[in-house]
């Protein structure tokens, strides 16, 4: 015979009120917990503490998980000027510093070995070591020495005028090459703000530069809310003396996209390296891009 109703209702009621009171334990256990595993102020007091002590001009130092940044750089902020927080990429940091939370792990030091590690309380300060690639050549830097064009298949070669802070290329106003600071997929990147132009080819290109073993070359598109927008990709291809090296694209999709192109059969040399940006989709494609010859 079948259970009676009331009794299966009973059990099912008894059930659900021990669910609700076991839920209610594990929050409050966590409530109780999770204080004692956040960093205190005098946890982060005394890791930049002994960080300072230890660091050397040209360290890196980065917060794991990367949502602790902003209490890192309260900390530690005048030790990581823009220049260095909106970096193309760690690769050209010898020294890496991490201060970790619960285990985490930074990503820039996927290449680096641990040559230290002390724990102050609920924080963790790593540092990693590897041996960096000098930067022979440092395009955002270089801003002005560009020679920027616009190539319409009608009208040929364009070229555009160089400004106090931009190249201004002529007759569209929002044709232009500057240096700027962007949000790339929610990142901030030290960039070239240059928007492509519909049937033509925005070219960016630098003379006598001295090339290493690689070119690390990072691209995106700029303001979370433009990119809402449209869904065009743009496309950049780099050349050095008029020879492809490489190719790279950025879409809504791959936030802020680091590629390294091989150039050791170069280096040593110097080159003209040219940048050509095109886009089929041009529509609200706020394109930045950044590089550096390393090696």
């Amino acid at each position: 015979m079948s259970e009676p109703v009331d009794l299966r209702r009973r059990r099912a009621a008894t059930v659900a009120a021990a669910g609700i009171v076991f839920l209610a334990l594990v929050e409050a256990a966590a409530a109780l917990i999770a204080p004692s595993r956040v960093p205190s102020d005098a946890d982060w007091r005394a890791a930049a503490t002994e960080l300072r002590a230890a660091f050397r001009p040209g360290d890196l130092i980065v917060a794991a998980p990367v949502w602790a940044d902003p209490v890192m750089r309260l900390h530690l902020g005048d030790l990581v000027p823009q220049k260095v927080a909106a970096r193309l990429d760690a690769g050209r940091f010898g020294r890496i510093w991490v201060l970790s939370q619960h285990g985490a792990e930074a990503p820039e030091t996927a290449d680096a070995a641990r040559a230290h590690r002390a724990r102050h309380g609920a924080l963790t300060l790593l540092r990693y070591d590897r041996a960096a690639p000098a930067v022979t050549y440092d395009f955002l830097d270089n801003w002005q020495k560009a020679r920027v064009l616009r190539i319409d298949p009608a009208r040929g070669e364009l070229l555009c005028e160089r400004q106090p802070d931009r190249h201004q290329c002529p007759e569209i106003g929002f044709n232009f090459v500057k240096p700027q600071l962007l949000e790339m997929g929610t990142t901030l990147r030290n960039a070239f703000y240059a928007q492509p132009v519909g049937g033509a080819t925005v070219a960016v290109e630098f003379a006598d530069v001295p090339i290493g073993r690689e070119l690390a070359v990072g691209v995106g598109l700029h303001h979370v809310w433009l990119r809402k927008v449209a869904d065009g990709t743009v496309r950049l291809r780099v050349l050095i003396d008029g020879a492809e090296i490489g190719r790279t694209e950025a879409t809504n999709r791959n936030g802020w996209r680091v590629d390294r192109f091989d150039t050791s059969s170069r280096a040593g040399k110097t080159g003209t390296v040219r940048f050509e940006i095109t886009s089929d989709k041009p529509y609200s494609r706020h394109f930045g891009f950044a590089a550096e010859a390393r090696g």
